[in-house]
């Protein structure tokens, strides 16, 4: 099926309801469109974030074992944490930092395994605080297995190692069995190991399951949360896919998505969605928001779409909505459109060029947590706009042959070697 920009954007099918051109897709599969799996994959979130959190509770005990010993809560000199993956894993180590950092009262980041992979000296160090690191990986092990080799060599036995994964059968979780006594491993739910390139559940089941280490004193509680949060995120399944489609019906050809903390994650993540699954047709990037005003601002033009992603955290989002204000006109004026995706109604009046999507009236979903409500938007907004500019919507690379699922024809060397080589520079 040929990529090309269609002259006129086909008009997904729906049914007389709001919400219907989503569950059109997911009840009506096309393979020649594209959408056997993803689709089914975005809608199937909700009930994937009460299994991880379910699943991650029956394993709280062994996991509070395990970071107990790897010193995370030592009341003298907690360990370090180290978030890692790549792409999509790498987004989902984004959106839970702050939350970790906050929790353990420790440094901790995240970092993509393609710059660990050949710099592995740089981030895991013998000696010094005692450190652990969380390989983050949907469906395929191969971006993060040589990261992991590169922590299991460099760190010696200073190291321990926790695996979260959605493929029980993939190389990062053969590697992670044959360590047992420095690597933790959680495989979540069959089903959050997507089939479609590009990863949904995978990534907000990972979300959950990051989320829940910071909560693993008191399971129930965090149990109870998501169950709200999965209500939540059904209402916007429901309520919001037509209008969203709407909003990528337009001729958009880039699309920026911006926001802080957790919801930078969501950005990320969200950027990538949209580019991925149209193949590039939509140029898309992430920033946080008061970070665009600086400089990449200038991309905007009359055929960009600029996604607000607004903090439930009161002093911050005041920061974001200056930003809204201050170049809403502008935006307008351009011809550029806007959406403010936040979790209560800000006092932003909708126009022809800006929408607002309200998730969370109660105010149900804590800060620092709004990820995978916020990013069911951008996740929509991929889907939408590669259907309706041709793309097969599960393989949006099948004729461009740059990409694939799985990152192939990396070499992989001995993590040995640049570890000796630290160890020559600090003699």
């Amino acid at each position: 099926m040929s990529q090309r920009h269609p002259s006129v954007a086909p008009e997904p099918e729906r049914g007389d309801s709001n919400g219907d051109v989503l569950q059109h897709m997911v009840d009506h599969p096309d393979p020649d469109r594209g959408t056997v799996h993803t689709p089914g994959e975005i809608a199937q979130q909700p009930e994937m974030w009460r299994q991880t959190a379910r699943l991650v509770r029956d394993r709280a005990p062994a996991l509070k074992r395990f970071l107990e010993a790897a010193g995370l809560y030592s009341d003298e000199i907690p360990s370090r944490i180290l978030l890692t993956g790549a792409g999509t894993s790498h987004y989902v180590g984004l959106s839970v930092v702050d939350l970790l950092r906050r929790r353990f009262d420790t440094p901790c980041e995240s970092r993509p395994t393609t710059r660990i992979t050949p710099n592995p000296d740089l981030f895991f160090r013998e000696g010094g605080r005692p450190s652990w690191s969380t390989s983050l990986d949907p469906a395929t092990a191969r971006r993060a297995g040589p990261c992991l080799r590169g922590g299991l060599e460099c760190m010696g036995e200073a190291g321990r190692h926790l695996v979260i994964t959605c493929n029980s059968d993939g190389t990062l979780a053969e590697l992670a069995r044959a360590h047992p006594d420095r690597v933790h491993l959680l495989v979540l739910p069959d089903d959050t190991n997507d089939q479609g390139l590009a990863m949904t559940s995978s990534y907000t089941s990972m979300v959950v399951a990051s989320q829940a280490l910071a909560h693993l004193d008191r399971m129930d509680a965090f149990v109870h949360q998501t169950d709200r949060t999965a209500e939540i995120g059904e209402t916007v399944l429901a309520e919001h896919p037509d209008a969203v489609d709407a909003l990528m019906s337009g001729d958009v050809r880039r699309a920026f998505f911006l926001g802080n903390n957790d919801l930078y994650g969501a950005a990320t993540e969200s950027a990538l969605k949209v580019q991925e699954l149209t193949a590039g047709q939509i140029l898309a990037g992430a920033e946080d928001t008061l970070a665009f005003r600086h400089g990449p601002i200038s991309a905007v033009d009359a055929h960009s779409l600029v996604v607000f992603y607004l903090s439930a955290r009161s002093h911050t989002r005041r920061y974001e909505l200056d930003v809204v204000r201050q170049y809403q006109d502008a935006f307008e004026e351009l011809g550029a459109s806007i959406a403010v995706v936040a979790p209560q109604r800000p006092e932003i009046e909708e126009t022809d060029h800006l929408s607002v999507f309200a998730y969370d009236a109660e105010g149900a979903v804590p800060a620092l947590q709004q990820t995978n409500v916020a990013v069911l938007i951008g996740q929509l907004a991929g889907l939408f706009a590669a259907y309706r500019r041709g793309v097969n919507v599960d393989e949006p690379s099948v004729e461009k042959a740059l990409y694939n699922r799985t990152v192939q024809g990396v070499q992989i060397y001995d993590p040995s070697g640049a570890c000796a080589e630290d160890s020559g520079e600090h003699r």
